[in-house]
């Protein structure tokens, strides 16, 4: 199995994203600052893994912390910066408000504490995501060409994957084609879910985001299935941006539309997708390509990391108790 990271007593590692599909690297991580970091630089990405990541970077705060009078603000602070990386995943944060809470409840051997509390939180998305390929390639069914988005594999978790499980699992089953979107402009479809797709030797084509349309008419795509980062109780459903095109695309040609992701993306507390805050990036993730130059500094640029997918364009979302279908009530 890929694994998005590592950690022992000693040592967490993650698998440098940054660097594929050219060279897997695992990149030590030595105190929650490096972590940020990395979560910011997407050097870990996709909500499940940031949310182990945020675990594992509270256990190196604790480490660091532990023999200091003032341990609390320390850690809290630390917790505080790792939450400030990414604020559309709510993966993150519920697992740093779970932190929060045993630290006020249990302070004592708070580092043990978050050690298994980060192995859990492994175990709990890599069974999460055996149940969402059991149930999904069940509700799906006999479909033979898919369309997807963005990275949802054992990179963007710990395992095989939310909607890159579904249909690591339906390929176990008959064959399969796959098109994956390159995913502007930080390239997650063309760098990772290529990579990974190779990996797994599901036959797969990449596209441009662009070309999606015209690969649904002429290949005849049976469905698309893609992740999310936040799913609000009325179904609204925030992934990578260019998903809300697709859902639009899908309607159009009266083909399904699934979002594939864990119980814990389902955000209780907000009511639909206009309380969901998407994150906005830096302009030079637009204006280059891995440092490249392809436009003037000069020119405005917009890079919101996320748009949001209304429930009613959703044909089911499919977690790891459930498919949920439209109207939803989650």
């Amino acid at each position: 199995m890929i694994e998005s990271i590592r950690i022992s007593k000693n040592k967490v590692e993650i698998l440098d994203q940054t660097q594929l599909p050219f060279l897997e690297k695992y990149l030590p991580i030595k105190d929650y600052r490096e972590m940020a970091e990395a979560i910011f630089k997407l050097k870990i990405r996709g909500a499940p893994a940031i949310g182990i990541a945020a675990a594992a970077g509270s256990y190196l705060a604790s480490l660091e912390f532990s023999d200091k009078k003032d341990f609390s603000d320390k850690i809290f602070t630390a917790i505080t910066d790792l939450e400030n990386t990414r604020p559309t995943a709510v993966n993150l944060f519920a697992a740093t408000s779970k932190i929060r809470e045993m630290i006020q409840k249990n302070p004592e051997n708070i580092s043990e504490q978050l050690y298994n509390f980060t192995l859990d939180l492994m175990n709990y998305e890599k069974i999460a995501c055996e149940k969402m390929g059991e149930i999904g390639s069940k509700f799906i069914g006999n479909v033979k060409n898919i369309l997807t988005h963005c990275n949802t594999g054992s990179l963007a978790t710990y395992g095989i994957g939310t909607a890159l499980g579904v249909i690591r699992t339906i390929s176990l089953n008959h064959q399969i084609k796959v098109f994956a979107d390159e995913t502007r402009p930080l390239l997650q479809g063309s760098r990772l879910t290529m990579w990974e797709l190779n990996k797994s030797h599901i036959d797969s084509t990449l596209i441009t985001d662009n070309m999606a349309a015209q690969i649904i008419k002429k290949e005849k795509i049976d469905c698309i299935i893609v992740g999310a980062d936040r799913i609000a109780k009325n179904g609204d459903s925030a992934n990578k941006i260019g998903t809300f095109g697709l859902a639009i695309l899908a309607k159009h040609f009266k083909i399904p539309f699934y979002i594939v992701a864990p119980e814990t993306t389902i955000d209780r507390k907000i009511m639909n997708g206009d309380e969901i805050k998407i994150e906005e990036r830096n302009y030079n993730e637009v204006r280059k390509i891995k440092d490249y130059p392809i436009t003037s500094d000069e020119f405005k640029v917009a890079n919101p990391a996320f748009d949001v997918t209304p429930s009613e364009m959703i044909t089911a979302i499919i977690t790891d108790e459930k498919a949920y279908q439209y109207p939803y009530n989650l």
